[in-house]
C-alpha cells in the first residue's frame, strides 16, 4: 500500500475524526473509502458519453403535477392550507 500525505483544513479533519470515532474505525480508513467513492463516481462520468452525461446532470422525473407551472399558487394554497389544518 503507498503512504500518500493530504494536509486537510481544521473545519473537514474534524468531521473524518467525527466520522471515525462513530465508525470505529481509523481517520486513514474514513479517508480511504471517501477517495474510493470518488473514483468510482468520476469514473462513471468519464465513461458516460457527453449525451448520457448532460442527461443526467439535467434530467427530472418532474412532480407528478402536470399542471404545476400554470396553477402553481392554486397548488401551493392547498398545501399550506394542509399544513395549517395538520398542526392544529
Amino acid at each position: 500500500m503507498d503512504l500518500t500525505t493530504v494536509r486537510l483544513p481544521e473545519n473537514l479533519a474534524r468531521s473524518v475524526d467525527e466520522i471515525a470515532k462513530q465508525r470505529q474505525v481509523s481517520r486513514s480508513d474514513v479517508v480511504r473509502e471517501a477517495l474510493e467513492q470518488y473514483c468510482k463516481r468520476a469514473g462513471n462520468a468519464e465513461s458516460l458519453s457527453r449525451v448520457e452525461l448532460l442527461q443526467s446532470l439535467v434530467s427530472y422525473d418532474g412532480s407528478g403535477v402536470g399542471d404545476l407551472a400554470s396553477r402553481s399558487e392554486e397548488h401551493l394554497r392547498k398545501r399550506f392550507n394542509a399544513r395549517r389544518r395538520g398542526s392544529r
